[in-house]
């Protein structure tokens, strides 16, 4: 679900009290809570000693995802140093939904903007933002801010949009209510990404994140068993096994690299059609179907709408979409949409028919019930609550 940001601008500059396959989250059963789904997550990485510690973390974060006591506090009550219980919480914070354990709105913020720098994507000015200026941004203070900050109060309606659009200020919520289910672009939730499209000097280019953060090999001993007719103390009952063992492995890794490769073909070919709008935004996005790409890149479109489903890629601008966004051909009108709705007085909000009217005079005829329907989907209320 959407976050309610009318909340942070308020609350902004106070603290609290003070996908896939490999993935170990879908291990966890479906009516897992997300304090099952983190404590499955810190038993693979943290020591035997430093579990008590996670529990005590996990056990203390509200339903936000806050951290609601503060290290010195639970370091007494566990008699361990902070610093152990601070280490702790650093891998706490590193988990998804990214921002939880924070302990405050900035420290949740600036968590999910880290991400987004060691993805490559930094967004100095929404850090700062966060950092320094939170509760000033709230109050839409756009042109003292960037005084501050030595930019214009466009940067800083960019930078905002931008915070607003990508980051979650309550990260336990997305996670209660779709623990399985990543949120499509529009919505508020962090989105880790298939595939990373980065600008290069030559054009750009794109990476499969599984293929770095996944390396796969065969033990030797067991391919010098499966291999080996007479071996010492091995029977063949048990050569032949380890055999079959082997096989299976090297199907299964086989399997993997050529899904890695399949989606790697479709990124580079959604480059080379879809380079306009990797270069200069939504309103560039070429009509393409997946029948099409499929030509293009002389696969079958169900192997294409497979390799596709629920992947999202992180793009050059640092805004994460789905695959299903470079084929859907609404988006160039949404974000015209959406423009004129944030240029609206908020006194005024145009209505469905005012904002068909302006769409129509930007060279896109909608009806009146198809900007309602791509309203809702950009998460825009009616203009009665706006």
């Amino acid at each position: 679900g959407s976050s309610d940001w009318s909340d942070v601008y308020e609350h902004g500059a106070q603290h609290g009290s003070d996908d896939d396959e490999f993935d170990p989250m879908l291990r966890v059963s479906a009516g897992a809570t997300l304090d099952d789904i983190l404590m499955t997550a810190l038993r693979t990485i943290l020591p035997a000693e430093d579990l008590p510690i996670a529990e005590a973390l996990v056990g203390n974060l509200d339903e936000r995802g806050y951290l609601t006591i503060s290290i010195t506090e639970l370091a007494a009550q566990l008699d361990v140093t902070p610093a152990r219980v601070e280490a702790a919480l650093t891998v706490l914070q590193a988990q998804e939904p990214i921002g939880i354990g924070a302990r405050d709105v900035a420290e949740c913020l600036l968590l999910q903007l880290r991400w987004f720098r060691e993805q490559g994507q930094p967004q100095p000015l929404a850090e700062q933002i966060v950092a320094h200026h939170l509760t000033d941004v709230g109050q839409r203070r756009f042109v003292e801010i960037g005084r501050e900050l030595g930019t214009t109060s466009t940067h800083i309606k960019r930078a905002w949009n931008f915070i607003k659009a990508n980051l979650n200020p309550y990260p336990a919520h997305t996670a209660i209510a779709e623990p399985h289910a990543r949120n499509v672009r529009g919505t508020t939730a962090l989105i880790r990404p298939d595939v990373i499209i980065r600008r290069t000097d030559s054009g750009f280019e794109a990476e499969v994140v599984e293929r770095r953060r996944y390396h796969f090999a065969i033990n030797p001993t067991f391919h010098m068993i499966a291999a080996t007719k007479e071996q010492q103390g091995v029977s063949d009952a048990q050569r032949r096994e380890v055999h079959n063992y082997v096989k299976r492995a090297q199907l299964f890794i086989d399997n993997v690299q050529q899904r890695w490769q399949t989606l790697k073909k479709i990124a580079d070919a959604l480059i080379e059609i879809q380079y306009d709008f990797l270069d200069k935004g939504v309103r560039a996005l070429r009509s393409l179907t997946r029948s099409e790409l499929a030509t293009y890149v002389g696969l079958h479109e169900a192997t294409i709408s497979r390799a596709t489903n629920d992947k999202y890629v992180l793009l050059p601008d640092g805004r994460t979409i789905s695959f299903d966004d470079f084929f859907d051909g609404s988006l160039r009108a949404k974000d015209i949409l959406r423009e004129i709705i944030a240029s609206e007085d908020p006194r005024r909000p145009y209505s469905d028919e005012d904002l068909a009217a302006m769409l129509h005079g930007r060279g896109v005829d909608v009806a009146r019930r198809t900007v309602a329907k791509y309203r809702e989907a950009l998460r825009i209320l009616p203009s009665r609550y706006r």
